[in-house]
């Protein structure tokens, strides 16, 4: 019950009743300089390398002048909500979840399995009174008080100075645009200086702890009026990178930024950065007045004062016109101060410091142990130079957005591509060129660029690139026939198309036919239009069960009822007979229709939904079957055109002409034949039947296509109306886009220049960097969702100015691959350190 106090072992000499009584009066006098008090400042997008500190001369004359300056304090989630939320629990976004500030951010999940574990529920249970003021994160409705806060005034949603909701413990009030009566950073601060004088009043001895979150300099950067004429002009946010570009060397969103920015981009950066030092400016009379209270109750001495940001902020680097999220050091980088007992005043620490370890130093200050399950770490230890086991980090995460369901990210090492290990190879001297006697490899250098080993007994000099395009063709009086290129080419296409569709055995089949058509003389027989290779041109079932029957596309045991040779007319109605044959005992095939008709009597047995999908895969099978049919026909077409060297001109190149010579020593001129169709060649009926299946078929799929088309049209069309601004609306497809006009600010000064829409930021901007400084490195190394990857080192190019991932080894690029991909998924402070 009392810390840090040891009892004389006279005490339990005691015998009167009174003596105990005084004495444990006169340790509760005490006991109050035991526990102390904690108040933290949160701002919200404050920058610390665009120069906001710099209007801040209370803060830095009552607070950073007697405590410690953090000189590498993180945040490990540069945007609003997922910071927020590490910030209450210590933990990094991939274990809390809220991953951005929509999803997951004060949902019911965050409300029941992490807010209930924040650090004021904590210090609640340990005697301390705990309050909360401002904004606390951007999907807050106001329907509920967070656990472990007795005084509770939060802000509905996002941040805003005027004309905003609170949930003031169990009431909720509404805000209108009087500066006296509803300037939101003035209400923070009047409303906690009341509170803390009223619960010091009413109960001396406990402590409190006590968080003032205010909304500037977060849009919509509205100052106070006394403060609204200061700072025109303002250069502190242009910084060796600003509008430096073009960045063909970065991710896609600034990459995309291919002209450097105008006159309109320019003013428009500095009246941004002109109204957020407005802002800051009544947070420093806020910081001023709260401490000069302190000082006045005498808990001045007895509090902790911390001061930070949620994270940084940019306007203007690298050509963006405003915003946060990238893992670069002007968004990662807060400001972090604090004063308190026992920390010398002047103090600089260079160690880093994340907002994941606010819970533990938090609960480390109030005399409460830091749970295992926390990421972050007690820095308390750090400011007053003891030991620490194990050693302090020198490596952090930094972790944006959310991985989409069909798309996850895996981050590979890279390997040394072939042509490297060829490269290191041919460096060996047993490489080398011209070869020795014995020597059986070389390295040849090809096309003057790169190295190829080859073979000391078979190497010649490479063909040129017209010399591989000419192929062998056969001259008069040459009984050798040779297969075109191109024929062949056209041939293995159209059989790899045939093995998607066509079975395993129904694959074997016809290569085994195939091959003995070729060898028996059925083959010319065929080529003649005989396709059952009968010769002559009778219909009959063996014809017909040679390209379908049982093992074709048609399964039928019905035969024809006769052989005798029929018309055309009455070929195509046989033909059509065939196709609409039984598929089942209860079911027939209609190849007109293109349907499957069945029965009644096949419900009976199996419900209607069974009955449906058995018609519907029944049917694909049978569609199965006709393109492969369909590509069957096909395959013999060109396989019959490639052995005879009658290739169709129409879907094949003819192969070069032959210049040989006669005997007279002259190139005889080419001879064309046209092509005559014999008269009394028969009609083949297997022909009629593929051509009428390719157009049943080429008609479904042309009905296919244009369902297919007016979709593809009318999303296109919904892609394009959401992408492009109208009707004066200002956004684009997947992207984060406000719009700059007259109405963009309500207080001076107003924006009166040229309207634009500006789009920021993207949803998908997904990446996992991490952080390295110590006394040898200063690096980032980062990777995108989308594949690309980031390095910079920050000793050369402090600015992060010049990626410089391609002059990465592989080696160190395995290394820091293999350290990010486990910090992406470490769980508590011994894994995540």
């Amino acid at each position: 019950r009392y810390p840090g106090w040891q009892l004389d072992i006279s005490f339990f000499n005691l015998t009167s009743r009174k003596r105990a009584r005084q004495f444990f009066k006169k340790l509760d006098k005490s006991r109050k300089n035991v526990i102390p008090n904690i108040v933290i400042f949160l701002t919200d997008d404050q920058d610390l390398m665009l120069g906001s500190m710099d209007v801040m001369d209370y803060t830095r004359e009552r607070l950073i002048r007697h405590g410690a300056t953090f000189n590498n304090a993180f945040t490990t989630s540069p945007i609003c909500c997922p910071s927020r939320s590490s910030f209450l629990t210590g933990l990094y976004s991939h274990n809390h979840n809220v991953l951005t500030n929509n999803e997951n951010c004060s949902s019911i999940a965050w409300q029941v399995k992490h807010e209930s574990r924040s650090f004021a529920t904590y210090l609640n249970k340990t005697g301390y009174s705990t309050a909360y003021f401002g904004k606390y994160l951007n999907e807050y409705n106001g329907s509920y008080i967070p656990q472990g806060w007795q005084y509770w005034m939060g802000l509905v949603r996002n941040s805003r100075y005027y004309n905003y909701s609170l949930r003031h413990n169990d009431v909720k009030e509404s805000h209108r645009d009087n500066y006296r009566d509803d300037y939101f950073t003035d209400l923070i601060v009047n409303r906690s200086m009341t509170y803390f004088r009223r619960k010091k009043h009413e109960e001396p001895d406990s402590p409190i702890l006590s968080v003032l979150s205010f909304p500037a300099p977060h849009g919509s950067e509205d100052g106070a009026p006394q403060y609204q004429h200061l700072y025109a002009n303002v250069t502190s946010h242009i910084t060796p990178s600003f509008d430096y570009g073009p960045n063909p060397d970065k991710h896609w969103i600034i990459s995309s930024r291919k002209v450097p920015m105008d006159e309109t981009q320019h003013r428009f950066s500095s009246i941004l950065q002109q109204k957020r030092l407005q802002t800051l400016r009544s947070v420093d009379d806020a910081v001023d007045r709260f401490v000069s209270m302190l000082q006045d109750t005498g808990e001045l001495d007895n509090t902790y004062l911390l001061y930070t940001s949620d994270h940084g902020f940019h306007i203007g680097q690298f050509g963006l016109a405003k915003g946060k999220s990238m893992p670069y050091d002007f968004d990662v980088r807060v400001p972090l101060f604090m004063r308190g007992p026992g920390i010398q005043a002047g103090l600089h620490v260079n160690e880093i410091i994340l907002n994941i370890d606010m819970a533990p130093t938090i609960l480390g200050i109030a005399g409460v142990e830091v749970p295992e399950w926390m990421d972050g770490r007690n820095f308390m230890p750090v400011i007053r130079r003891q030991p620490v086991t194990p050693p302090w980090r020198d490596s952090f995460l930094i972790e944006r957005g959310k991985i989409p369901l069909n798309r996850v990210h895996l981050a590979k090492p890279v390997l040394p591509s072939k042509q490297e290990r060829i490269e290191e190879e041919c460096r060996s001297p047993i490489y080398k060129y011209p070869c020795d006697p014995g020597q059986e490899w070389t390295c040849v250098l090809e096309d003057g660029e790169s190295n190829r080993i080859r073979k000391c007994k078979r190497f010649k000099v490479p063909r040129t690139r017209s010399q591989k395009r000419r192929r062998k063709c056969t001259c008069h009086g040459k009984k050798k026939t040779t297969v075109s290129h191109d024929c062949m080419r056209r041939l293995n296409q159209i059989k790899r198309e045939y093995k998607r569709f066509a079975t395993t055995n129904e694959r074997r089949r016809f290569i085994r036919k195939a091959s003995a058509l070729r060898r028996s003389n059925q083959w010319h027989s065929f080529l003649s239009g005989d396709e059952g290779g009968l010769g002559s041109s009778k219909y009959s079932d063996e014809s017909f069960s040679s390209f379908g029957g049982s093992n074709g596309l048609f399964r039928t045991k019905r035969r024809s009822p006769n052989n005798e040779v029929v018309s055309l007319t009455n070929n195509r109605t046989v033909m059509f007979n065939k196709l609409n044959m039984a598929i089942s005992p209860q079911c027939v095939f209609m190849f007109p229709e293109y349907k499957i008709k069945c029965n009644k009597g096949l419900y009976k047995g199996a419900s209607r939904t069974g009955a449906r999908r058995w018609k519907k895969k029944r049917l694909e099978q049978l569609n199965r079957h006709i393109v492969a049919t369909r590509l069957r026909l096909k395959l013999l077409r060109i396989a019959s055109a490639c052995v005879t060297n009658k290739a169709s001109p129409q879907r094949i190149r003819r192969s070069p002409q032959c210049k040989c010579k006669t005997s007279s020593g002259r190139a005889p001129k080419p001879r064309i034949e046209p092509r005559v169709q014999q008269q009394n060649q028969s009609v083949n009926p297997m022909k009629i039947i593929a051509m009428e299946i390719r157009q049943a078929y080429n008609k479904r799929l042309q009905e296919f296509r244009e369902r297919r088309q007016e979709v593809n049209f009318h999303r296109i069309k919904k892609k394009i109306k959401q992408s492009r601004p109208s009707r004066g609306r200002c956004n684009s497809n997947g992207m984060s886009c406000f719009k700059l006009d007259a109405n963009r600010w309500e207080t001076p000064p107003l924006w009166e220049g040229e309207n634009r829409c500006y789009c920021t930021n993207s949803n998908n901007n997904t990446y996992w960097c991490i952080r390295i400084i110590n006394a040898t490195s200063n690096l980032l190394y980062c990777e995108f969702i989308t594949g690309f990857v980031e390095y910079y080192d920050l000793r050369t190019d402090p600015h992060q100015r010049s990626n410089t991932y391609l002059e990465l080894n592989t080696n160190k690029h395995n290394a820091l691959n293999a350290e990010l991909a486990q910090l992406r998924v470490c769980k508590g402070a011994a894994n995540c350190h």
